[in-house]
Parts: C-alpha cells; sequence; structure tokens
C-alpha cells in the first residue's frame, strides 16, 4: 500500500482481515483504463492498475492496484532465533532500487510478470519485489491479455454514496503478489478453478434470500468488517441449507467468525422481445442489465474461530458513531490532504510463497 499521511486511529477495535487467491485469464489490458498515471492533490505521481482474471470460461473478476511516490520505503530482515522481531530500515524513496544490504527485503508486492533464463539454462520468472508504483508500471510493461496468471491478494472494503445518495459498499481484489503459472485451459478436464477468499467477519444475521417475495434456496448472511478506519456492512451468500442453519442456531449478532469459499462472477441479463415493426418471426434477445455481479459465496467457516467476547453491540457502535462524527466534521469543515469445519474449504492458506513466483 502506498505510504499516505495516516491520522491517529478513531477506535481500537482489532481489523477483521480478508485476503484471496485467484488464478486465471487476463483480460482487459488493452482497454484505456489498464493504466493511468495521474498527480494527486499534493502534486505526487500516482499510478494504477486495472484489469480482468477470468477463472473459468466467461466469468471474469477484477484486480486494482494503486501506489504513489513516498518519502520512504521499508525493508525488513528476518529475526535469527523464533520469537524475536524482524529488524527494519527506513530507506529514501530515491534510494529504493540501490538499497543492498545484506539479508534485507524490500516490503512490497512480489511481480513476476515477465520471464528470463536463470544460470542452469531454464526459463523462469524473473521475480521482484517492487512498492505499489513500481508493481503498477512494471505490470503495465510486461503483463498480456491472455497470460495466465496466479494472483495473491488482500479484500479492500470502502463505502460510499451514490447519486441517489444510497450508501454503497465496494470490495477492491488487491494484489500482494501477480505471477505468470502455467498456461491454463479451461477446458482441460484436470482444470480446477481457483477463485477462492478467507475472511473475518462479524455476523449480524441470516436470512432466506427472496426474488419476488419468493425464496430463491439461498440464503444472505448480514455482516460488518472492521478496516482500519471504518466499519463496512457487507453480505454473503450461503447455498449450503445445512451450513446456513448451522450460521443461525450457532451464531448471535456481533459474534465473529471466520469464513472461507469462492468469488464468484455473473453477468445479468433478461430475455427481451424485438416487437420494432416485425416483418417475420419474432426474435427473443438477451439485454445486459447491468455490470458483472460478484459475490462471495461461503462454503466454509471454522468452529474454533468464533469469538463472543471481542466485538460487542456497545463498542461497534461507538466505534460507528466516531467515525460518524469525524465524517461529519470533514464535510463541515473540509479533511487536511461439531467439527471445526462447518462445510467445504477450499482456500490453501499457505506461506507467501508459491510455485507460480
Amino acid at each position: 500500500m502506498a505510504e499516505t499521511k495516516k491520522k491517529g486511529r478513531l477506535f481500537d477495535l482489532p481489523e477483521t482481515k480478508g485476503s484471496f487467491q485467484l488464478k486465471g485469464v487476463v483480460s482487459g489490458v488493452e482497454k484505456e483504463n489498464f493504466y493511468k498515471e495521474i498527480k494527486t492533490k499534493s502534486n505526487r505521481d500516482m499510478r494504477m492498475i486495472n484489469f480482468g482474471v477470468g477463472y473459468a470460461e466467461g466469468s471474469t473478476l477484477y484486480v486494482n492496484l494503486q501506489g504513489m511516490e513516498q518519502e520512504n520505503v521499508y525493508f525488513s530482515k528476518k529475526a535469527e532465533k523464533k520469537g524475536d522481531k524482524h529488524e527494519t530500515a527506513k530507506v529514501p524513496w530515491a534510494d529504493r532500487f540501490s538499497y543492498n544490504r545484506e539479508g534485507f527485503r524490500l516490503i512490497g508486492k512480489n511481480i513476476g510478470v515477465k520471464k528470463k533464463v536463470d544460470e542452469n539454462g531454464k526459463t523462469v520468472n524473473d521475480k521482484k519485489v517492487m512498492t505499489d508504483f513500481d508493481a503498477c508500471k512494471e505490470v503495465n510493461d510486461n503483463l498480456k491479455d491472455g497470460a495466465s496468471v496466479f494472483i495473491r491478494g488482500s479484500l479492500d472494503y470502502s463505502s460510499f454514496l451514490d447519486n441517489n445518495g444510497n450508501k454503497k459498499t465496494s470490495t477492491k481484489l488487491v494484489p500482494n503478489q501477480i505471477s505468470l503459472c502455467s498456461e491454463i485451459d479451461f477446458g482441460d478436464e484436470n482444470f480446477t478453478q481457483q477463485n477462492d477468499f478467507i475472511q473475518v467477519i462479524v455476523f449480524m444475521g441470516i436470512d432466506q434470500e427472496k426474488e419476488n417475495d419468493k425464496p430463491t434456496g439461498r440464503f444472505v448472511v448480514s455482516a460488518k468488517v472492521i478496516t482500519y478506519s471504518n466499519i463496512e456492512d457487507v453480505e454473503f451468500i450461503i447455498e449450503n441449507k445445512d451450513l446456513a442453519n448451522k450460521f443461525k442456531k450457532s451464531l448471535k449478532a456481533y459474534n465473529a467468525i471466520q469464513v472461507s469459499g469462492h468469488m464468484v462472477a455473473s453477468t445479468q441479463t433478461e430475455t427481451v422481445e424485438d416487437d420494432d415493426d416485425n416483418w417475420g418471426e419474432e426474435v427473443s434477445m438477451e439485454k445486459v442489465l447491468a455490470p458483472t455481479k460478484r459475490e462471495f459465496i461461503i462454503t466454509n467457516a471454522k468452529g474454533s474461530t468464533v469469538d463472543k467476547e471481542l466485538y460487542t453491540e456497545a463498542n461497534v457502535t461507538e466505534a460507528m458513531s466516531k467515525i460518524a462524527q469525524a465524517n461529519k466534521a470533514e464535510n463541515d469543515f473540509g479533511e487536511d490532504a461439531g467439527g471445526d469445519d462447518w462445510g467445504e474449504a477450499n482456500l490453501d492458506s499457505g506461506n507467501d510463497e508459491d510455485e507460480a513466483w
């Protein structure tokens, strides 16, 4: 994440972390909004990338990364003894490429989006650790439509008001690693989808999903996620009735729990009849109703992660009140710059390294 001027945190509730893993085929590189360079209000250079990753035939999720010039970057050295803290070093921005202290590694993104031949004559990913700012340029210069990639990263939640004053929640897939991987063929019988997520949530309730007042057979989990600076309302979907019943019987409002499952994208359409002065037979056509809809489908929850004391109605309400007061002040005066597993789990939480990297 780009270094920005952080204000003191308004509340001390622990953040609820989320992460994802995605493997698929790149698209959108040729589009105008794939890569942008802009100037911030403080006149710093900022870079942004946005591209699609098709994880199955006709199904695409979008990945976003942005970064700007910083005053400093940070390098880290692993502790020699277990239990000791990592050693860190603050390095001026201009020296980020030349700093070469033994054992120290830049804290940044793992990028491997072009190939090189190693000392053994083998073609491998050209692995680099880069700031968000530099990673955007590296991806822009080397990633191509049709490339097969493995991406690991974090889920970033935010909210905004639409043109009608309604609050909307946005969930971005922010990569920590982008790596070329072996070629993906959706038609291969050995192909396995990888579009998975893990998220700690503060459970608020669960209800049947309904369309036109009729149950769809699915269930909607209402929850809150705690970010560094905000508390966001989010929704997840459960398709397994037994898992939904487990949630309903075992969880109460403000219980925290770790859930996991799949990120799913679909294009919403409706069938319309072409009745415009037809000559001959009417033709039924599909009309796209809205941009791609993305859902987070919960397939698993770990019972051992349930925490019934950390988050309460009182401390969450107090934190939300502080956020609302701070937002109002900014608007008024302006801002200064049974078993443990419930269901099926498919996300490999693993370590930071992956064969694709």
